[in-house]
């Protein structure tokens, strides 16, 4: 896995939809794989709700670690997963590009 050091603790699901380069049905569907196979969105997703905050949360490394272990290796079947799986590792790619980028800025 990328050794990618997120800025904040947890981010809302709008700034994983764009951290991740995933849309909100993408990872609706996630959610429901997660649940339908008997797991924990918080233990396996880092998904949780803060009271007063309307958005869902989630833990950015329990994610990560989710969407390799059941997404980024997952073999395909359908044009839709493909292009998810696709979009998964173009996200990937991109937080490891902003890593890069932010150690050459502190130094």
């Amino acid at each position: 896995m990328f050794n990618f050091k997120f800025l904040k603790p947890y981010h809302s699901e709008d700034e994983i939809l764009e951290i991740f380069n995933l849309t909100k049905s993408s990872l609706q569907r996630m959610r429901e794989e997660c649940l339908k196979d008997g797991g924990d969105l918080f233990l396996e997703m880092g998904y949780f709700h803060i009271k007063g905050i309307s958005k869902a949360m989630y833990e950015p490394y329990k994610f990560s670690a989710w969407l390799f272990e059941h997404r980024v290796t997952s073999e395909s079947k359908y044009d839709y997963e493909i292009l998810e799986v696709n979009k998964v590792k173009e996200g990937l790619i991109k937080l490891a590009n902003i890593n890069n980028e932010q150690k050459k800025a502190s130094n």
